[in-house]
């Protein structure tokens, strides 16, 4: 008798990657907004900037 042969077994699919998250408008990801330092009781502005955390997304990029 001859020995039996195993039918081979189909190889497992790799995951499918995770959809990317959508970046915020406002900062366009980077997780920072620039904003004009302004001085003084008329709040001029004297051409400086400043960062910050992004106050729609808190810093993370994506919306």
């Amino acid at each position: 008798m001859p020995p039996e042969q195993k039918t081979p077994s189909r190889r497992g699919r790799s995951p499918k990657p995770a959809p990317a998250a959508e970046k915020c408008e406002t900062c366009a990801g980077s997780g920072e907004t620039t904003t004009t330092v302004r001085v003084g009781r008329k709040r001029r502005e004297i051409g400086a900037t400043q960062t910050g955390l992004c106050p729609i997304c808190f810093g993370t990029g994506t919306a």
